[in-house]
């Protein structure tokens, strides 16, 4: 597929995703969540519709290193309640479609993955959420020939609509012309999320 159809195919798939997303009129819940380390930031909204089966994300990713590292994800998930080793689990699986711009090298994906969130009952307040998607190069435009993105947090509920968490993430990219992936981001993070 040439440079030029690629990136018409990731507009027109991110302006179907957004569209699908919007046509949610009913907004149950909104969450805001904020991820710091000492040099990245990641800010995320996701809307919540009560009479679908959908949850719509939007977020972006900066982190000043030698150069300034730029990521604007959209997210389109299923989401569905389940019990996994009797802890109550809420699971998510769709897609995830980043841009994003470091150095001279720009690019798009639309990674395949999902997220899982667990309860912990003997905690009351305490639960632990991990998140994975990655996209291969039929799915990766631009400059970049893969992406991968994977995310694990613990979170503790200070009050009813707020948790405070610990977590890792880990991002990279495989760049054309370079044999192995660039890594974006590797290391801990304190968090806040908000039940809006």
């Amino acid at each position: 597929m040439h440079s030029n159809s690629k990136k018409n195919f990731a507009l027109a798939t991110s302006i179907i995703t957004c569209t699908i997303a919007l046509q949610a009129t009913n907004i149950h819940a909104s969450e805001l969540d904020l991820r710091i380390s000492n040099d990245s930031l990641h800010g995320n909204f996701t809307l919540d519709n009560s009479r679908s089966k959908a949850k719509f994300g939007l977020g972006y990713f900066y982190k000043n290193d030698d150069y300034s590292i730029n990521i604007v994800n959209l997210d389109l998930h299923a989401k569905g309640q389940t019990a996994l080793l009797n802890m109550p689990a809420s699971i998510g699986i769709g897609f995830e479609t980043n841009g994003f711009k470091f150095d001279s090298v720009e690019g798009g994906t639309i990674g395949l993955g999902g997220n899982l969130r667990l309860n912990i009952p003997s905690i009351p307040g305490l639960s632990v959420e991990t998140s994975l998607h990655y996209a291969p190069e039929v799915l990766s435009f631009g400059d970049t020939d893969e992406f991968r993105r994977f995310r694990a947090q613990a979170n503790y509920r200070i009050i009813e609509n707020a948790d405070v968490a610990f977590g890792y993430r880990y991002i990279a990219a495989g760049i054309e012309g370079i044999d192995k992936n660039v890594k974006l981001e590797s290391g801990v993070y304190l968090g806040l999320q908000l039940d809006l």
